[in-house]
């Protein structure tokens, strides 16, 4: 998604100490999932995801990166649950 086109709406809800909440359906919207199915593969253990606080230059945002197979989708959230950046990755495939 380009920089352009960012929804910079709050998309996230915060836990106390700053980590993002992601609503079901927007993470399922994001990989193009039925939240339902999304759901499913959280059960299942399928869908792995990692939060990174910013220090620095970057003190006060968030990167919350979250995998369901070989999809990674990757956004830059504010303090305030913004998001301010985002972008689908996708891994290769090895055999």
């Amino acid at each position: 998604m380009s920089e352009d086109t960012v929804d910079r709406t709050g998309l996230f809800g915060l836990q106390k100490d700053g980590s993002p909440i992601v609503d079901a359906a927007v993470l399922a919207d994001r990989f193009n999932l039925a939240p339902d199915l999304l759901m499913d593969h959280l059960r299942r253990g399928l869908v792995r995801s990692r939060v990174e606080v910013g220090t620095g230059a970057d003190a006060g945002k968030r990167r919350l990166s979250v995998r369901i197979g070989n999809r990674i989708w990757v956004a830059i959230v504010s303090e305030d649950g913004c998001v301010l950046s985002e972008e689908m990755r996708f891994l290769r495939m090895t055999s």
